[in-house]
């Protein structure tokens, strides 16, 4: 039914009105709320990862037939964010009284780090074993951007060339072995000076382990700084 001009004047001003005094509740794009808030979801996840250069793309594969109004902003909480490949958020209205479940899914990818050739089980890390590849992630948490930081650690598990660095399968490498010969490095007020040993124990970067001096024949308390290298921090005791 079309009404005069004046008439729909007067019916746009009351239903203005009804709007401004939260008679009449506003329709709520549920729907758009839901995919910004796991958006801003995912980019702070990847920021506390350090996930370099990450993106994203969601979309909602599961929601009410019909979105419920609401008066005020839609409030949005992750319910289940274990996987990005199948997220839940809770939309929920305290004013209307109602909360809904959306499920969505979501593909991230950022640049991580991978084997650049093979790593055996327990092998040390150097600079060199490791390049930057953008790939898709199935969990955020367990990808690395930063190669540096995996220099002096090693995988529990061999990987092979382009097979990505699992954070969880890594530990600190083996530096210095029972029985190794290693290479003690003593340093004072700027002068350098260095013997061999013998270690009596396997240690990792940082350990204090034993070590017997080969010229003294005295066993020493020394720390890991690299691969069969100690500084000495003591004397244990002299050779009888």
């Amino acid at each position: 039914m079309r009404f005069p001009p004046t008439i729909r004047s007067v019916i746009n001003s009351l239903l203005a009105a009804a709007l401004a005094a939260g008679s009449l509740p506003a329709r709520a794009d549920t729907a758009g709320d839901v995919l910004r808030a796991a958006r801003q979801f995912l980019a702070a996840e990847a920021a506390r990862a350090g996930l370099v250069e990450a993106q994203f793309t969601v979309e909602v594969s599961g929601s009410p037939a019909k979105a419920q109004p609401c008066p005020k902003p839609v409030n949005v909480e992750p319910a289940d964010t274990q996987f990005p490949s199948r997220m839940r958020f809770v939309a929920s209205c305290a004013t209307a009284g109602w909360s809904e479940t959306y499920t969505l899914r979501a593909e991230v990818s950022a640049q991580v780090v991978v084997a650049a050739s093979q790593l055996n089980s327990g092998q040390p890390i150097v600079a060199d074993d490791l390049r930057l590849e953008r790939r898709t992630l199935m969990n955020l948490q367990d990808a690395l951007s930063d190669p540096a930081a995996l220099v002096g650690m090693a995988s529990r598990r061999t990987l092979r060339p382009g097979q990505l660095v699992d954070r969880r399968a890594l530990a600190p490498a083996v530096l210095v072995r029972r029985g190794a010969t290693v290479t003690i490095v003593a340093r004072n007020q700027g002068i350098l000076v260095s013997s061999t040993g013998e270690a009596t124990e396997t240690g990792r970067r940082d350990d204090v382990i034993g070590v017997r001096n080969s010229a003294t024949g005295r066993v020493i308390r020394a720390r890991v700084t690299g691969a069969n290298e100690v500084e000495p921090v003591g004397i244990v005791h002299s050779p009888d």
